[in-house]
């Protein structure tokens, strides 16, 4: 089962789980069996998409970072901060995430996005 969600704190970062599961069957992509966890985080600003390879233990509870999040995932959201990250629909994925437009979807800005990716 595969889902999404997104950094609250940075809401053009969206996570995906689904490549790995908890259960032990099927064996080819459980955590468990394999001792690794493999989620997706993706960047709306900048398209940049990356698979975490996170160890898992395959037996025994799951150890919870001090700072609540992995440090690969902390080190992906320090490089994609993106202070001057500009207008949503100027982002390589705008629709992405829709909760990262504040003031909701511009649907102005989006004919225009639209027409531009098809024009050019």
């Amino acid at each position: 089962m595969v889902r999404m969600t997104f950094e609250v704190t940075q809401p053009w970062v969206v996570y995906t789980y689904g490549l790995t599961h908890d259960g032990w069957w099927p064996l080819w992509n459980s955590t468990r069996v394999l001792g690794r966890a493999r989620i997706v985080m993706e960047c709306a600003v900048c398209g940049m998409r990356k698979i975490a390879t996170i160890p898992m233990p395959r037996l025994g509870p799951v150890p919870q970072p001090a700072s609540g999040r992995h440090p690969i995932r902390e080190q992906f959201l320090a490089e994609h901060a993106h202070p001057y990250r500009g207008a949503p629909m100027s982002w390589a994925r705008p629709l992405l995430n829709p909760a990262a437009h504040l003031d909701g979807i511009d649907l102005t800005a989006l004919a225009m996005r639209l027409e531009a990716d098809l024009n050019g």
